[in-house]
């Protein structure tokens, strides 16, 4: 009986050893960014140990859940931050499936509504489960571990009945150490002009394409003084938009930047240490 009580006692404290040995693996990992192949969308996952920033969340819940499930520690089911761009349902849909399957510690996000049962949905869960929601605008800075972001667009509170929302998007850079990325949601060429005139860094190493590559975005001015070293478009396969448009690939590749593709790559993933400069992992 002593014998069995033993080979227990011992095996309980092998599995707290190694338990806590992996949560400490987590942690000291390096702060990885993912732009996650969601297909016609956009979801960033920002990972540094066990916290979490999750932008946007693609147009399916099945497949957010099965790509965050690949990044995501098992045992980890706190998402601590998640910033909503814009209500667009290719951003937003997978959102709704990502609040009903893990605690989220908070929400930004613009004020702006939209009519239709993707909305709706968002809003009674996060009611349901009583998610701390905070309009963000220029400004507003977010602490995330040992990470700065700012948010940069829009300008001021926006209107909840602005309609097409895409200038409206929720805009944010993000400073680690050497390494310094834009992420766009799906703003145009006026909203690009607003950050501009508003005197904001934009000076990055990595873009997040704006609206997949839309032919109203991506202006010679926004991509002159962003100069990114490299531009991730977060875009399907052969999709009725014509998402890239060749007008943003040239323009892009005018100024020798290299372009990511989800349709291409799948998740492209970028690996950073403070001290040093992100590897992106898709470059062999």
């Amino acid at each position: 009986m002593k014998n069995k009580f033993y080979f227990f006692a011992i095996a309980i404290l092998l599995i707290i050893f190694l338990y806590f040995s992996y949560q400490i693996f987590v942690e000291v990992k390096p702060l990885q960014v993912v732009f996650l192949d969601v297909g016609q969308g956009d979801s960033i996952l920002i990972q540094k140990g066990t916290q979490q920033i999750l932008i946007d969340g693609g147009p399916s819940g099945k497949t957010e859940l099965a790509k965050l499930g690949q990044y995501l520690p098992y045992f980890d089911d706190e998402i601590e931050i998640v910033i909503m761009t814009h209500p667009d349902k290719d951003h937003l849909a997978g959102l709704v499936e990502v609040a009903r399957n893990y605690k989220i510690g908070k929400v930004l996000t613009t004020a702006a509504e939209k009519d239709t049962q993707v909305f709706k949905e968002w809003q009674d869960v996060l009611s349901y489960n009583k998610v701390e929601t905070l309009e963000v605008w220029r400004g507003t800075e977010v602490k995330f571990n040992d990470v700065s972001m700012k948010i940069i667009g829009p300008p001021e509170k926006v209107d909840p009945l602005v309609g097409e929302g895409n200038d409206k998007s929720v805009v944010a850079r993000l400073d680690y150490g050497e390494n310094f990325f834009l992420f766009t949601g799906d703003i145009e060429s006026p909203a690009e002009k607003e950050i501009l005139e508003g005197g904001e860094s934009i000076d990055v190493d990595i873009l997040k394409v704006a609206h997949h590559g839309s032919k109203y975005s991506s202006s010679e001015a926004f991509l002159d003084t962003a100069s990114p070293e490299d531009a991730i478009i977060s875009v399907s396969k052969n999709n009725s938009y014509g998402h890239p448009t060749e007008a943003v690939l040239n323009a892009l590749a005018k100024r020798n930047i290299e372009i990511f593709r989800t349709d291409e790559k799948e998740d492209i993933i970028f690996i950073c240490k403070p001290s040093e400069k992100c590897k992106n992992q898709n470059v062999k």
